[in-house]
């Protein structure tokens, strides 16, 4: 088989004017935005906790996560559940705030571009590569690089 026909799922969203993608397979479900609860002492990026189907979730704001301008709610804002996992195979669900969730499209390896490479870049990105679609770019999201494990134990000692 050749690698470069295989193809896999991605779910795309934006953050303000950006689009962004990520496999489908760290994506549990997207939902709209229930009611948020504060929780004291939580990292600026963590917006508060949700209650989702009686699981509590914490729920985190991507746009600060990646360095951009703090999210605006709307009623086209939605929540990504995603399961985040370490090394140890140990994984944690959280809610990650996007402006809007579009659609589950298919790539193949080869139309993913390698993301720029200069200084350190490559290796502190929070992306995997992009997609051209005739000047129409989206990032392809390195979920890992974005909610780390070290987010996600900081997380933890703010909510016990």
């Amino acid at each position: 088989m050749n690698i470069e026909n295989i193809s896999k799922a991605y779910l795309t969203f934006t953050l303000g004017d950006e689009k962004f993608a990520l496999p489908v397979d760290h994506v549990q479900e997207v939902v709209e935005l229930e009611q948020i609860t504060k929780v004291p002492h939580a990292p600026e990026y963590m917006l508060g906790i949700i209650n989702l189907r009686g699981r509590v979730l914490p729920l985190l704001d991507t746009k600060q996560k990646l360095g951009l301008p703090k999210t605006q709610t709307t009623k086209k804002s939605r929540v990504l559940v995603l399961d985040i996992q370490d090394g140890d195979e140990k994984s944690l669900q959280i809610g990650a705030m996007v402006d809007v969730a579009k659609e589950v499209i298919e790539l193949s390896s080869r139309e993913i571009q390698e993301a720029p490479e200069f200084e350190n870049y490559k290796t502190s990105a929070p992306i995997t590569g992009l997609v051209n679609n005739h000047g129409d770019i989206t990032l392809i999201m390195d979920i890992r690089k974005v909610f780390s494990m070290s987010d996600v134990t900081e997380l933890n000692k703010s909510l016990n």
